[in-house]
């Protein structure tokens, strides 16, 4: 039997065992959807990317492995013209949990003798960021001249200006319908190949958010009951006002995957501070694209509800910076509210700003001075004073002293240690 015909054999005898679809369009060859699947497909943060497949690996061989560790909704073999993978595909399960222990049981995978896969987390960004937008135009302006050059636009996310709303602060974010959607839609819109309004737009991928791992959480819950049932931990809870408190304006706040001991808020003490205040109030003072919040929602075991806040600064710069950034997203500890979140969130977005500030005022201090030289030593010119006189002392008895020219009587005190 040919070579080609022993594939097609083996991927129809997959189809039939499995039931899944396979379809090969524009460069890819799909496996799936379930047959019994229903409903919409899954969320962000369930496919994986595999790298570094030998060339002769497909279906037949890769849906057996990746389907070990939980449930395939789709695989996607990027093929080439002579009928060989490119050496990548991307999986989607159904369920965060199953990417994640792929990640974590299928790298470094030795699928050929000396040949290990790697497999990590999909960055599934869907966000573009455009920039050089004409101030005076609308949303739904940017919407419709946006829609006559790409495809799969979801919404266009334009901020006003803070003293004229009838102006923008020239930029946008846009959402596709797809990763696909938006890495398409990024190579049409390449700066000097096309023009909207008579000038060039900048356009580059927004900063994807960052995905905490069920696993993770997990683990961060299971500390945190640890910590719960020590009595000392307790205690110190209850004499310590300034854990969990929203005001402390020193207060730490992180990622639960950024090493730290996590730390819960108190949400019988919880009294919010000002921050989400004075982060607005700092952003239309200096003319800043205001912060975007969002909020993840987890349940422990007991039903205790678990919020993790994240915010972004879409355009910081003057006087800050002088070439506009875009900060975030920044990602706060776990919260017992969403409005303890939404301060934390606001709270760690200042201290980064106190950063960036300090880090400013370090690089534009002037160097210190040299130290200042040494006073000239100078040779005396003087010659030395003789020695007129030529005393002898009597150590047996120190209260009497003999001067021999001349004779003259001296009385000393006595010494003593005290």
């Amino acid at each position: 039997m040919e070579p080609g015909n022993s594939m097609t054999r083996k991927l129809l005898d997959l189809m039939q065992e499995t039931g899944y679809p396979l379809v090969q369009h524009n460069g890819q060859r799909r496996f799936g959807p379930p047959p019994d699947w229903t409903g919409p497909a899954p969320q962000k943060g369930c496919e994986v990317f595999i790298g570094k497949l030998p060339r002769e690996i497909f279906e037949d061989e890769l849906v057996p492995i990746f389907s070990r560790v939980g449930k395939v909704y789709e695989m996607r073999l990027m093929m080439d013209f002579s009928g060989s993978n490119r050496g990548y595909a991307f999986v989607t399960y159904t369920t965060k949990s199953e990417a994640y222990r792929a990640v974590k049981e299928l790298n470094g995978y030795e699928i050929r003798p000396r040949r290990h896969i790697g497999v990590v987390k999909s960055v599934d960004n869907c966000r573009l960021f455009v920039g050089n937008i004409p101030k005076t135009k609308s949303k739904e302006e940017v919407l419709e001249e946006l829609s006559k050059r790409v495809a799969g636009i979801v919404d266009v996310i334009l901020y006003k200006n803070c003293y004229d709303k009838r102006l923008n602060r020239g930029f946008a974010f846009v959402e596709f319908t797809s990763h696909r959607a938006a890495a398409m839609a990024r190579r049409a819109l390449v700066p000097g190949c096309v023009k909207i309004w008579d000038q060039e737009v900048m356009v580059d991928w927004a900063e994807p958010e960052p995905d905490i791992d069920d696993e993770q959480m997990r683990k961060t819950l299971l500390l945190y009951k640890q910590q719960l049932e020590k009595k000392e931990f307790i205690n110190s809870a209850k004499d310590d006002e300034g854990i969990g408190s929203a005001g402390a304006g020193e207060s730490s706040c992180g990622s639960p995957s950024d090493g730290n001991s996590p730390v819960y808020t108190n949400g019988s003490k919880e009294h919010y501070s000002m921050a989400p205040a004075k982060l607005d109030s700092m952003c239309k003072r200096y003319m800043w694209a205001p912060p975007v919040y969002s909020y993840q929602k987890y349940t422990d075991a007991t039903s205790t509800e678990i919020w993790v806040g994240r915010v972004e600064l879409p355009h910081v710069g003057a006087p800050l910076l002088n070439i506009p950034r875009h900060l975030g997203p920044l990602a706060t500890r776990p919260c017992m509210s969403m409005q303890q979140a939404h301060v934390e969130a606001a709270e760690y977005a200042l201290q980064v700003i106190k950063m960036l500030k300090a880090d400013l005022i370090q690089q534009s201090l002037p160097p210190p001075p040299p130290p200042a030289p040494l006073p000239p030593v100078y040779p005396t010119i003087m010659s030395p004073m003789p020695s007129c006189l030529n005393i002898s002392y009597d150590y047996l008895n120190p209260s009497i002293y003999t001067q021999r020219q001349p004779i003259m009587p001296v009385t000393m005190p006595l010494w003593r240690n005290v």
